[in-house]
């Protein structure tokens, strides 16, 4: 499966607890696809951000909610997805706002 960098990570995550570990530690969350490995996350990144350098990555699957439709019995379910937590080299930083 040959996915460009662009199609691998999907978005960034921001949320309270990402931004505190973005300013703490330079670790930065995305979406990403779920069947990419950690190598592809890491390429990836540092594809799409050539200034910065990965040292970790952390993954995480979480499957699709049960969810049902208002004023019905029909259940349906979101879809899986995974996060991914890039650890950069000390020192280094992505602008994502």
């Amino acid at each position: 499966m040959s996915l460009s960098p662009y199609q691998i990570i999907k978005r960034p995550i921001i949320t309270e607890e990402a931004q505190i570990q973005a300013t703490k530690g330079s670790q930065y969350t995305f979406c990403v696809v779920p069947d990419a490995n950690k190598h592809q996350i890491r390429d990836a990144v540092e594809a799409i951000f050539p200034d910065v350098k990965v040292t970790r990555v952390n993954t995480m699957n979480y499957d699709g909610k049960v969810k049902r439709q208002a004023g019905s019995r029909k259940v349906g379910r979101r879809s899986k997805w995974k996060k991914a937590i890039v650890t950069l080299r000390a020192g280094d930083s992505i602008e994502l706002i």
